[in-house]
């Protein structure tokens, strides 16, 4: 069947997006399938570069799961994960438990493989990551960067050869793919869901696509117009002092770690000085010796801070290190690492490299370790960091994207705007930039959550359906106050779900 793809150009400096060639939609078999809805799967074939029609192709993977209505409403909720570098297809199943069944009700439901990742192809995948996982999990603190750069370096020569065009793997294109596979199942508008990376994906299509797009929602939002390697590290700290203070509200909490604050800090600086060391064997699998630095340990909590499940464990288990006892940390700590492998590491830094695009020099590096000292070398620490970032983005060899695409997006789409206040990644500040330029925009803040408020709380969901049936009308968030303080574990076992991402 032939379908329409958007090609775009530039006029006055503005993005003009016309209906302009053809692509190929196939059907192919359903990889999740929510139990109790019918789904279909298929690949729309598009080009790999826009202003290369002709040339190199992808295959944009999708799930369309319909409603269970008889008469379902015509605009379908499109969910946008984030990353870069998540796939869709992955975390359908988790998700759609969590929150997107709660919106089937009277919508279909459609689940896009963003270039690059999960089941569309061609997978920017780095499989050298699995094959080292074993090497990258037991490395020394002061070889983690270098080993890294040395791993995504054997990844980009192999894509490379493969004929993968780099410059073409970015947010306005992946924006492009969503509207022509939206268009090849036959929606003339839609809902947006975008949950980190998605909604800066979704701001985009906000910016060029917007007369597809009847309502907009925004988890954990991450702007284009933020400095994210940079702000990262001021968001850390905020998230950091929210946890410490919150322990010292709970009466259990503050009666079991009453100094949480000064002992992360002393542990840090010990654990920098002399790393602790621990030998762990994950289920199934063979022994690993594993160092713990004060900078791996800052990593750890700084994930930990994701997921509501694992905030709650975070006080016991930095007072389990602080006595040496290492076990339950590491589980959590190998598990969230581990997850490296279901990233597309490949689409991640293609995107990240393009939009992201600054020298480290630019970067005011000096006024973050100005505030945070004990941050002075932790900024060497991940290969994000100050010292490689752009040695990253150099071997990468991206390009910065034009301008536009990291200045704020102004739009009167009704948007609802989601944030956790323990997020480290995307805080509520993040929320607020984006609202500034947004006009009929409805900002909320969950003081018990932290990233991904949909998939934590179900007040967040409430006020989503009810955002998403009257986009114009400012939806009831009286539910949100009603939220019961977080209640932090004394001591607990912990799952590889508590550190999940979506």
């Amino acid at each position: 069947m032939a379908v329409r793809w958007i090609g775009c150009s530039l006029l006055f400096g503005l993005a003009v997006c016309l209906a302009a060639a053809q692509g190929i939609i196939e059907s192919a078999e359903c990889h999740e399938t929510p139990a109790g809805f019918i789904a279909s799967c298929g690949y729309v074939t598009l080009p790999q570069d826009y202003d290369e029609p002709t040339g190199s192709r992808v295959d944009i993977f999708y799930t369309r799961i319909q409603s269970n209505s008889p008469q379902p409403q015509p605009d379908p909720l499109v969910y946008l994960v984030g990353g870069p570098g998540s796939s869709g297809t992955r975390l359908l199943s988790s998700s759609f438990q969590a929150y997107l069944q709660d919106f089937a009700a009277d919508r279909d439901i459609i689940v896009i493989d963003q270039r690059g990742t999960g089941s569309s192809k061609p997978p920017l995948d780095c499989d050298e990551a699995r094959f080292r996982l074993d090497e990258i999990l037991q490395s020394r603190h002061q070889d983690h960067a270098k080993l890294m750069l040395d791993v995504l370096q054997q990844c980009h020569r192999r894509l490379s050869k493969s004929g993968i065009q780099f410059a073409a793997f970015h947010s306005e294109n992946n924006a492009r793919d969503i509207v022509n596979v939206l268009l090849a199942l036959g929606y003339e508008r839609w809902n947006l869901v975008g949950v980190s990376y998605g909604s800066r994906l979704a701001l985009t299509m906000m910016r060029v696509h917007p007369q597809y797009i009847r309502s907009v929602i925004l988890d954990s939002v991450y702007p284009p117009q933020a400095d994210i390697y940079l702000d990262t590290y001021y968001h850390g700290e905020r998230a950091l002092k929210v946890l410490f203070e919150a322990c010292s509200a709970s009466a259990s909490c503050h009666a079991r770690y009453p100094d949480l604050e000064n002992v992360f800090y002393d542990l840090y600086h010990r654990l920098n000085a002399a790393p602790l060391m621990a030998r762990y064997t994950p289920p199934r699998y063979k022994t690993l010796d594993i160092e713990i630095s004060g900078y791996r340990l800052y990593d750890w909590v700084f994930s930990w801070l994701y997921s509501v499940n694992a905030i709650q464990a975070i006080p016991y288990l930095i007072h389990e290190l602080a006595e040496d006892r290492a076990q339950d940390a590491v589980r959590m700590g190998v598990a969230y690492e581990a997850q490296l492998t279901a990233l597309s590491l490949g689409m991640h830094y293609t995107v990240q490299c393009q939009e992201e695009y600054i020298s480290s020099a630019a970067r005011n590096y000096a006024s973050i370790i100005a505030a945070f000292p004990h941050l002075s070398g932790y900024l060497r620490y991940p290969v994000e960091g100050a010292d490689t970032l752009q040695r990253l983005c150099g071997l990468w060899q991206a390009e910065a994207r034009p301008d536009i695409a990291n200045s704020p997006v102004e739009s009167d789409i009704p948007t609802l705007l989601l944030s956790g206040d323990f997020d480290p990644i995307t805080p509520p500040a993040y929320a607020d930039l984006a609202s500034r330029t947004l006009s009929t925009s409805y900002s909320f803040v969950w003081p018990q959550v932290g990233h991904g408020v949909l998939r934590s709380d179900a007040c967040a969901v409430d006020i989503a359906l009810d955002f998403i049936e009257a986009p114009a009308v400012e939806p009831d968030s009286s539910c949100i106050a009603k939220a019961p303080a977080i209640v932090f574990r004394i001591k607990t076992k912990l799952t590889t779900e508590d550190t999940e991402k979506r």
